[in-house]
């Protein structure tokens, strides 16, 4: 028997927030690229801190359910939701990855932005692979970094990935 949510898992997969459910974009090659480094860059940042993976749905608060392109959750955050909790996780990962779409709409990136803050990510990576640009944000500031510089955060000392590094699968395209 399926779940009442199921539908939300159906491709395209779609995200809720504001009253409007949103379908995520269909990945293009880019988005495939710079999806899978990530993965690889923040693994190797993590090691065994945490996991690290696509498309993980949160459920947020009633009515607000989202689905990051990657994800670090620690084993502290995740170890501090109740078992039965965990497969839908409840609270936003620490760590957010959103890879931009041609289609995605400006306003829908920084409203999810918002919402993955509120809702207890330390940090957003907004990563446009288009322009090769990364917009880091947190709770206090929003910041673009230089194509030279590299993707760093006060609450986590030894985080390290340069853009450059997010970018490199882009060269052979």
């Amino acid at each position: 028997m399926l779940s009442i949510d199921a539908w939300l898992d159906e491709k395209p997969y779609k995200e809720v927030y504001d009253g409007v459910i949103h379908e995520k974009v269909s990945p293009q090659l880019p988005h495939f690229a710079v999806a899978g480094a990530m993965i690889v860059l923040l693994q190797r940042w993590a090691g065994r801190r945490g996991l690290v993976g696509p498309e993980l749905r949160v459920y947020l608060a009633p009515g607000i359910t989202l689905v990051p392109d990657v994800a670090f959750m620690s084993h502290e955050r995740f170890g501090a939701i109740p078992g039965d909790e965990r497969a839908k996780p409840p609270i936003a990962p620490e760590i957010v990855v959103e890879i931009r779409s041609p289609d995605d709409r400006e306003r829908n990136i920084r409203r999810k932005t918002e919402l993955y803050l509120a809702h207890g990510a330390v940090l957003v990576v907004n990563v446009d692979p288009a322009s090769r640009s990364v917009r880091l944000s947190d709770a206090r500031a929003e910041r673009v970094l230089a194509a030279d510089e590299a993707i760093a955060h006060a609450a986590y000392p030894d985080l390290h990935i340069a853009v450059a590094e997010i970018f490199a699968p882009l060269a052979d395209l």
